[in-house]
């Protein structure tokens, strides 16, 4: 039978029947779509698929060892921030949070038709990195921090070192904290650069959007992630995004809390999670503590309700095996050069004395806006630390201003760099009284991977571009991580 052609009715009937289905079914497909899908380690040896959808959709589909399994919602939608004088409570975030429990033995994830690396039994090539968000918090009047240029790649690296980070094919990426810095900002004046650059500021989804999840696309898609929360992440500030997204606990919504008030975020009201151990297989425990809402700067003495917190909730670094070589994981250090000498002991050094474990080599954490290392001798502290004090490892040069480059920073000279006051040695100043043995200080911005070989852990410390800084080795038995001095 020939072709008949149709009728300008029945044609246009025909093309208005095509149109209403393509109209029923693009948008729920595309609001299924994940923006970000990562995979992150947590409690109990847990990994969880995560992902996030446009607001009105439907949680996706993940193929886990080629069995569909859909992802459940986590936090709903929330309308855009309603009126108030607290940006950071209740802010809006125009997306679905979702998540999956991963079985241990899973060896092929995929979302979207994007494949996701699993979880591997252990790994070799871990990246170890921080304080990664551009740093903007302008009041209407008065007083406000430095506004960093987010729209300059050489003033907010974070897109950069995480690209360049996704090139060392890690098996594991471990966050030290801080990841939403684009808080508010409220003078017209001084924030007419940032609207003029169309650079987006806010604590809900828009911010945290631009300030981790663009720039860390390539990363979380390489392996899985560790995350760790830092004071940025606390309630009266980017807490809500941290909890819809991050946490490692169910989502729990933040309260009115309010930054350097009587309500402020601490350690009793913060959420406060009890650390948790991670086993990467039978050579590596990674113990992961929120100390997030820990005032350091404050003496024990002023705040004797955080030692015992601590002493409850890092209950993990005592039931540790005595066997296994461990890893301490915080934002704030345990000691590190901007914690002035009247501060110590605080509640967190206070609650550790005497409990740390033989076997904890190394503390790593961020909050300095620094790459630097603190080791100290063996028998240094033997009051309080028979077994040796851990090296302390800051990796705080992620992306956020830098120390050096802070008006508002002790450490603060408008130099990074070669000519900065980088140090190739410890200076002697104390640490809760005691002086480093060994340690270097780079004010630049950078990264570390962690490579697992026949002694042991070799270090690499990368700057922006990826280019290497300086060569590490992690002696446990010493516990000391001895780094080179960039050009020695």
């Amino acid at each position: 039978m020939g072709f008949r052609p149709l009728s300008a009715g029945k044609t246009w009937a025909l093309v208005a029947t095509l149109a209403c289905l393509a109209g029923c079914a693009t948008p729920p497909f595309a609001d299924r779509l994940a923006n970000n899908a990562w995979i992150q380690l947590g409690p109990g040896g847990s990994a969880n698929l995560r992902a996030i959808v446009r607001g009105g959709g439907a949680c996706p589909t993940a193929t886990v060892d080629r069995e569909e399994r859909a992802l459940a919602p986590r936090a709903d939608a929330t309308p855009a921030h309603r009126p108030g004088d607290n940006p950071a409570f209740n802010p809006g975030f125009e997306v679905v949070s979702c998540e999956l429990a991963l079985p241990p033995s899973a060896g092929e994830v995929a979302i979207d038709g994007r494949r996701l690396s699993p979880p591997k039994v252990e790994p070799r090539r871990i990246v170890v990195l921080g304080d990664t968000g551009c740093r903007i918090k302008v009041p209407a009047a008065g007083k406000a921090d430095p506004i960093q240029d987010c729209a300059n790649p050489e003033a907010w690296p974070w897109p950069k070192i995480a690209a360049a980070a996704a090139r060392t094919q890690p098996d594991l990426v471990v966050h030290v904290g801080d990841y939403h810095y684009r808080e508010y900002c409220d003078d017209p004046e001084r924030c007419r650069p940032l609207r003029e650059k169309g650079t987006v500021v806010g604590y809900g989804w828009a911010g945290w959007n631009a300030d981790f999840f663009m720039p860390a696309a390539p990363l979380l898609a390489a392996a899985p992630w560790v995350f760790v929360r830092g004071n940025h992440e606390n309630c009266d500030r980017g807490g809500e995004g941290w909890m819809r997204f991050l946490a490692p606990g169910p989502y729990r919504a933040c309260a009115d809390q309010r930054y350097r008030t009587t309500s402020r975020s601490q350690l009793a009201n913060n959420f406060t999670s009890d650390a948790y151990r991670i086993d990467l297989g039978t050579g590596l425990g990674l113990v992961v503590a929120d100390n997030s809402g820990h005032e350091d700067y404050r003496p024990a003495s002023q705040t004797p309700q955080d030692v015992e917190l601590f002493r409850q909730t890092l209950a993990a670094l005592r039931d540790a095996p005595s066997t296994q070589p461990l890893w301490l994981l915080s934002h704030k250090p345990i000691w590190y050069d901007l914690l002035a000498p009247a501060s110590q002991p605080n509640a967190l050094q206070t609650a550790i004395r005497n409990t740390l474990p033989a076997n904890l080599q190394a503390a790593f954490a961020g909050h300095q806006h620094a790459f630097e290392t603190i080791n100290f001798s063996p028998d240094a502290d033997s009051v309080y630390h028979p077994s040796g004090r851990p090296a302390q490892v800051i990796v705080g040069g992620g992306g956020s201003q830098l120390e050096s480059l802070d008006p508002q920073s002790a450490f603060y000279e408008g130099l990074s760099g070669i000519g900065s006051k980088e140090r190739a040695r410890p200076d002697g100043r104390l640490y809760e009284g005691i002086p480093a043995a060994s340690g270097i200080l780079l004010n630049r911005y950078s990264f570390l991977l962690l490579e697992r070989d026949g002694e042991g852990w070799r270090g690499t410390v990368l700057d922006s571009e990826g280019l290497t800084l300086s060569r590490c080795r992690l002696s446990g038995g010493n516990k000391e991580l001895a780094c080179t001095f960039p050009g020695r």
